[in-house]
């Protein structure tokens, strides 16, 4: 449903765009071109800046790139420079020009740009604001996660500010909780179509089109709930008292209860398919890369435990599924991370040789064919969340982790479509059953990395507040540590110079802004 919903909303926001672009011979003669309308509808806007935004937030780029590899879900062979710890600077600039504006090359992507839009045109609609509200946050949030400091109070101005401050994290932070309160605050079950006060997403929505004006406003208060407890759970090292405010707050609201709750843009294929099947050779639409391959870091844990996750997270490699494969052709093989040209040795290659691409596991078919969903949040991230926070006191007592952090692992596994009877296999192994207090703490942090696979921006944010698993570079990566943010693009030393010169040095400097500095909410 969600994916049909999808097709015709492009469609109709391409429309828009498109009649936006004509020219018009006469005009000159009148003070306004009927074919060339002055504002877009919110709900086109909407649909645009969403669906450009996880484009950009679950493309390949950052999920089998950037943050795929340096949480070691992910790892690249033939253009390794990122899993090499020297990441190309033209990819720094997509990643954040993406997020801001929507265009560097190519088609135009839609951006936060849009979302702002919707806040300057839709001010009294809450069922256009609530919605534009929590993506924006959840944008935002991201952004703030991989580089530190950024321009956002004076972001996305157009031509009334060419050259934004930079707002600490913890502004942005600050903002971001307030957004999320104001939009689970104002979602309205109402629906007046004669009133413009009370017209809705609707069929716009990419996210949670479809639903009725009740359940549709309902499922948004969840996720603004839900990913409020996320932000809240991010700064709890930097601001415990602050983080227990947000996180009491938050979880006194609807959240998310089952994985029907779970968050995701579901794509129609072809053209509008799955931004990792755009980028992939035979997935199916009409990609021309196929050199990413699952960790070995992430294969071997998931043996090592036997994990039934594994199957869903990876393909077979190709050389296991020969009429008549060898000792060494086995079914999961992930790549080294750090890896500067592959040199494993094939110890079945009589010429001695190392082995190949088709030794190593694909990602899954599942989560880069054309309909495969883009995850916002999920039920299992919430209950590690609760999982986490009861341990630690914030929100609950100790003796409250374990129910959640079981029920965490079993939606997770639910989720990726693992058998009753196998979940409760896993469960029942000693090393999964729970141990509480700091032994307890990391069980939640691998599990929750685990969880977040496919969602590679947040499995790099989580690893790196909690630093467990231990993740090491690869023996050809160019720095001793794994990045723990990215660097600030080279277009705002040319046209930020001021802004971006005072935010670094806020920040520690060059050093702290750096591949190894750490942002603000980063402190073990």
């Amino acid at each position: 449903m969600r994916s049909h919903i999808l097709r015709a909303s492009l469609v109709a926001a391409s429309l828009v765009a498109g009649l936006a672009a004509c020219d018009n011979e006469d005009l000159t003669k009148v003070n306004t071109n009927p074919n060339n309308p002055e504002t877009v509808s919110s709900q086109s806007l909407f649909t645009n800046g969403v669906v450009g935004i996880m484009q950009n937030m679950r493309g390949s780029l950052l999920e089998h790139g950037f943050a795929g590899v340096w949480s070691e879900h992910f790892a690249e062979i033939q253009y390794p420079e990122t899993d090499l710890n020297q990441p190309r600077s033209a990819n720094i600039e997509n990643i954040w020009t993406r997020f801001y504006t929507g265009t560097i090359t190519g088609p135009t992507m839609g951006s936060l740009q849009d979302l702002n839009t919707i806040l300057t045109q839709s001010p009294s609609n809450p069922n256009l604001i609530a919605p534009t509200l929590v993506m924006r946050a959840f944008t935002v949030e991201t952004m703030t996660d991989m580089f530190g400091d950024i321009p956002f109070t004076e972001a996305g101005k157009g031509s009334e500010i060419f050259t934004p401050k930079y707002d600490t994290q913890k502004v942005v932070y600050d903002s971001i909780f307030a957004m999320l309160t104001r939009a689970a605050a104002i979602s309205s079950p109402s629906e007046d179509v004669a009133s413009p006060n009370f017209a809705r997403m609707g069929d716009a929505d990419p996210v949670y089109g479809g639903l009725s004006a009740a359940t549709e406003a309902q499922k948004w208060v969840k996720l603004a709930n839900s990913l409020h407890a996320r932000a809240a759970l991010r700064i709890s090292f930097v601001d415990a008292a602050k983080a227990k405010t947000e996180l009491t707050k938050a979880l006194a609201g609807p959240v998310f209860v089952s994985n029907a709750d779970n968050a995701f843009v579901g794509w129609p294929g072809g053209t509008l398919g799955n931004p990792l099947c755009l980028n992939w050779l035979n997935a199916g639409c009409g990609g021309t890369r196929d050199d990413q391959r699952v960790s070995k870091r992430l294969v071997d844990t998931l043996k090592a435990n036997a994990d039934p996750r594994l199957a869903a997270f990876a393909d077979p490699t190709v050389n296991s599924l020969k009429a008549t494969p060898t000792v060494c052709d086995i079914p999961y093989r992930g790549y080294p991370n750090g890896l500067e040209a592959p040199n494993e040795k094939n110890a079945c290659d009589p010429k001695g040789g190392n082995f190949s691409l088709s030794d190593y596991s694909r990602p899954n078919i599942s989560i880069r064919s054309p309909g495969s969903p883009s995850w916002i949040m999920t039920y299992a991230e919430l209950l590690f969340i609760k999982a986490e926070a009861a341990e630690r006191g914030l929100v609950g007592t100790p003796a409250q982790a374990a129910g959640f952090y079981t029920a965490a692992i079993t939606a997770s596994m639910q989720q990726w479509g693992v058998e009753p009877a196998d979940i409760s296999a896993y469960l029942a192994r000693p090393q999964v059953t729970y141990k509480g207090g700091a032994a307890g703490l990391q069980q939640i942090a691998y599990e929750k990395w685990l969880a977040l696979y496919n969602q590679e921006t947040e499995a790099w944010a989580e690893n790196r507040r909690l630093d467990y698993p231990v993740l090491k570079p690869g023996p050809d990566a160019a720095t001793p540590t794994v990045p723990t943010r990215i660097p600030y693009p080279d277009s705002e030393n040319s046209l930020n110079a001021t802004n971006l010169n005072a935010a670094i040095a806020s920040q520690g400097g060059a050093t702290g802004t750096s591949l190894s500095g750490r942002v603000w909410w980063d402190t073990k």
